[in-house]
């Protein structure tokens, strides 16, 4: 698919939604698989600019950039869809992979004609088209950072807080999630094709869904947790330890309930899909609900549409793919997993896990599933959460200059500094090592040293760390508890790397001596230009 193949001037997004084109756009692809499209031009003329109401739309604009590869006749009951995904990772890296549709896809012993989709926040330009800022083609740290940038800056207009757009309702008649409806005996959830993303499941999952719950004081929660598909209406729900769904739970059963309302939105705009899976907004500290749509929307700049469910409980993005609405027995508890969890390595079998009966289902014509392929894949865009966390580090420690976790390493976390006092490195993380039970290992490093490139990093503990003084533990911290290395599930040591030059009075040597490329551009700063210029083709990659 083209640009060319979308006339703005023809067709409204609104026509493409509520007619179906975006899914013959999508089927059109076939014809130009393959092709690549670099920069802002493609999307541009297509006109598919942000902000996306649909994943179809997403979808559309990810083609248009030539950052989706479609894939035929897969048969996920060998595993090719993992074994396709893995390969992409292998061969381009997690940031520079594109997105994946399959269609005509065989699991679970059945055949589904699709789409199924995935990797959708991956690459790196993906921050760029949803947050709004520029694509550098041959700079993806540049691409990211003006992402975090603009993000940033909101938070310091806003006082440190997401804006907000209150959502905008849609009459069931205008929302294409409720073009199908099933209730009772009617529903099948085994009818989507959700999969096995591993051999060791135990089951197929569901694994993109935004989990609704309410309490009367936290409000309504969106969470990603994983929901394994054990038979027509028979859902489990993995409410982890430490996140709002469980204290939810929890909060019922101190009121003496016996169920809770839960509904599984599938297919949802790709904002409120990195709503839902990450810290955005941030609950610490906040007595007051937090209305995560209307956070959505004003890191969109438009309104989500939403449409009440048919139980009347919960406001769902009325542009979603599927909604699954439901109860959890919060007493009566069955097994669930093992599943192939975040950190990349198979999450332990539940003897208890919560169970959801599912009272109806109502969907759009041909739905379409996202699949992340946990643990595998960058599953959401993090410029916001990493603007949050830089805007928090900063209004404590000004001599902060950058913070990242690394997308292809969990439990790391890696702070530059402009450190001015010894001691600094320590004073800057000890929050980050107490209380993040995602940070089991954080570095600190100097300014000059580039958080976003790993190979920089390792450069700065190989030559600037000490490991007998530049080195704090900590024991018996709260752990993630997807955490395959935590003894009990529950707790973590963890520990601070001060990978910082260490001053005289941090035990370190008298002077540290320039670096050889530092030296080398002082003399001759053209000569990389100089060089680059005469031989394009043989310095530059692809």
């Amino acid at each position: 698919m083209s640009a060319s193949d979308f006339d703005p001037q023809s067709i409204s997004r609104r026509a493409v939604l509520l007619s179906g084109a975006a899914a013959a756009a999508l089927a059109s692809a076939k014809a130009g698989e393959g092709a690549r499209v670099s920069g802002n031009t493609a999307a541009a003329a297509a006109g598919l600019q942000p902000p996306y109401d649909s994943i179809r739309d997403f979808v559309a604009a990810l083609n248009a950039r030539g950052i989706l590869e479609r894939f035929d006749g897969v048969n996920q009951d060998r595993f090719d869809a993992t074994a396709i995904v893995y390969a992409l990772m292998d061969n381009f890296g997690k940031r520079a992979a594109p997105a994946v549709v399959f269609t005509d896809l065989r699991a679970n012993g059945r055949a589904y004609p699709g789409p199924v989709v995935a990797n959708l926040q991956g690459n790196v330009i993906t921050e760029a088209m949803l947050m709004g800022t520029p694509v550098h083609p041959d700079d993806p740290h540049q691409t990211y950072r003006d992402a975090t940038d603009k993000m940033l800056g909101v938070l310091k207009e806003n006082g440190g807080e997401w804006p907000q757009l209150t959502p905008a309702s849609v009459a069931p008649a205008d929302a294409p999630c409720k073009q199908n409806v099933q209730r009772g005996d009617d529903v099948d959830v085994t009818a989507f094709p959700f999969i096995l993303g591993n051999p060791g499941d135990a089951g197929p999952y569901i694994n993109t869904a935004s989990v609704y719950t309410r309490d009367p004081k936290l409000g309504v929660n969106l969470g990603t947790y994983r929901c394994q598909v054990k038979g027509p209406r028979k859902i489990m729900v993995n409410f982890e330890g430490g996140q709002t769904g469980i204290r939810m739970v929890k909060a019922a059963k101190r009121r003496g309930e016996k169920s809770i309302p839960v509904t599984l939105v599938i297919g949802q705009d790709p904002i409120t899909w990195m709503v839902s899976s990450s810290r955005i907004p941030s609950r610490l500290g906040k007595k007051d609900p937090i209305d995560e749509l209307a956070v959505a929307g004003g890191l969109r700049g438009k309104a989500i549409e939403v449409v009440k469910t048919e139980s009347g409980v919960f406001d769902v993005p009325a542009h979603s793919e599927i909604v699954i609405e439901g109860t959890v027995d919060i007493y009566n508890m069955e097994e669930e997993g093992p599943y192939h969890e975040m950190y990349g390595y198979m999450g332990i079998k539940k003897e208890k896990n919560y169970v959801m009966t599912v009272d109806t289902v109502t969907h759009r014509n041909d739905p379409w599933v996202m699949n992340s392929f946990t643990g595998v894949v960058t599953e959401y865009i993090t410029a916001p959460q990493r603007a949050e966390n830089i805007y928090r580090l900063q209004k404590q420690f000004p001599q902060v200059v950058d913070y990242d976790s690394p997308h292809d390493s969990q439990g790391i976390v890696y702070i530059s500094i402009k450190k001015d006092e010894p001691g600094q490195a320590f004073k800057v993380a000890h929050n980050s090592a107490m209380f993040n039970p995602l940070a089991r290992v954080t570095v600190v490093v100097d300014d000059d040293i580039d958080v976003l490139d790993s190979t920089a990093v390792r450069f700065a503990i190989g030559s600037r760390w000490q490991p007998a003084t530049a080195t704090k533990m900590f024991e018996n911290r709260m752990a993630f508890p997807l955490d395959p290395a935590s003894p009990d599930r529950k707790t973590s040591s963890k520990v601070i790397i001060d990978a910082t030059r260490q001053w005289p009075e941090e035990g370190g040597p008298p002077f540290y001596q320039e670096l050889n490329r530092t030296v080398f551009e002082r003399a001759e700063p053209d000569a990389m230009a100089r060089v680059m210029q005469r031989w394009p083709g043989k310095l530059n990659p692809g």
